[in-house]
């Protein structure tokens, strides 16, 4: 009785040791995709010399398609106006956590969101 027990917890163990990993690659691609989604918009909107609703449309359709709530993918940037040539554009896009990890080797709490930052120069010709 005393091995089946034993034998019991230390396949909880050995599920866990093989799950952490898978979760953390899964938790690092989600972030990834983030932060590709951020970089493609700011490239688009180079030559626009804005973030246009078209841009936003497309990439929360992308990251809704990795899985991401559609409602709770947040996309700022500097301004709505056009900028210019040579004037800097800030792309934000954030989007929710999902904890992955069934505990927490450390004692500190992990970030609840994605996030992307990416900047680049306007390439706006009117």
């Amino acid at each position: 009785m005393k091995a089946t027990v034993l034998r019991a917890l230390f396949m909880w163990l050995v599920l866990f040791i093989i799950l952490q990993p898978i979760f953390s690659y899964i938790d690092y691609l989600l972030d990834l995709q983030v932060k590709a989604n951020t970089s493609y918009i700011t490239q688009k909107a180079a030559t626009e010399g804005r973030v246009t609703a078209s841009m936003k449309a497309e990439v929360v359709a992308n990251l809704k398609a990795v899985g991401f709530p559609e409602n709770s993918i947040k996309i700022t940037s500097g301004t709505e106006m056009i900028l210019e040539r040579k004037q800097r554009i800030d792309v934000y896009v954030t989007a929710p956590r999902v904890n992955l990890f069934p505990y927490n080797f450390s004692g500190v709490s992990q970030p609840t969101q994605y996030y992307g930052h990416s900047s680049i120069m306007s390439e706006y010709l009117d």
